[in-house]
Parts: structure tokens; sequence; C-alpha cells
């Protein structure tokens, strides 16, 4: 976690099953290596993501991911996950995934919206989650 509790910072080892036959990361596990950062800003802020599932769902509703290098067997990844926006009852998550040097691998955005798990019903982002979502909108990406 950053200084500030804003930005969730994870390692990862990429695994032989990231990766293609070339040994470069399949470009569809960025968007588990996003996952694994989201859930862990949330264990951060002592939310571990089998409590938040019991009292909302989170589904996906749009997400983007920008290649700039790949990522390699072994490499050890920093992937970096924050909020840079809420609304009502949506809420999208940022990331940037680093190699050791720091270089920008990749970076992009999952938008999610809040769902009522009883009801299936959309509904605004409860207060339990809201004072734990502090936007910020200030990572540098080089």
């Amino acid at each position: 976690m950053s200084a500030d509790g804003r930005v969730a910072v994870t390692h990862i080892r990429v695994r032989y099953k990231d990766t293609d036959t070339m040994q470069v990361v399949y470009y569809g596990n960025y968007l588990t290596y996003f996952e694994v950062g989201r859930v862990e800003l949330l264990r951060q802020h002592n939310l571990p993501m089998s409590e938040v599932n019991a009292k909302l769902h989170m589904p996906v509703v749009e997400a983007f991911v920008k290649y700039v290098k790949p990522a390699r067997l072994d490499d050890l990844l920093e992937v970096r996950c924050w909020i840079s926006q809420k609304k009502r009852a949506s809420f999208r998550f940022e990331y940037e995934v680093r190699n050791e040097a720091g270089e920008l691998l990749a970076s992009g955005f999952t938008l999610h919206a809040c769902q009522d798990p009883l009801t299936g019903r959309m509904i605004a982002i409860p207060e339990w989650l809201q004072s734990v979502m502090s936007v910020y909108n200030s990572v540098s990406v080089t």
C-alpha cells in the first residue's frame, strides 16, 4: 500500500502456465493480474473478498488493457491498483503492471457496478465500501 493508503501494490511472479510458447505472458492474463490487484486493495482496507462477496457483488461492466512491453516467464511483476472514479452505483479501478526495473508493461482499468447478492438488483455503493474508497488520480505513468 502506498504511504497515503490509496494505491495498493502487489507482487506476482510470472508462472509457466501464464505464458505462451515464446514464454511471454498471454494477453488475457493481465486481467487476472488486475483482479489480484483489486482484491489486495480491498484486503489492505480490511475487506477480504470473501466478506465483500457475501454482502455485495461487483460485476465488471467494462475492461480495458493497454499493452506496452511484454512480461516474461519468471519476471517479478508489481501490480499497482487504485480507485480512479466513484459514482453513485459504480466505481473504476485503475491498474499498472511494472517489471523489476520499474518499466511499465501494461495499464488499464475495470469498471464495476454494485449488485445486491440476494436480489440481483443494482444498488448504490454501500456506505461501508464508500468509506474506504479514496479516489486517486495522480499516479504517474512513465
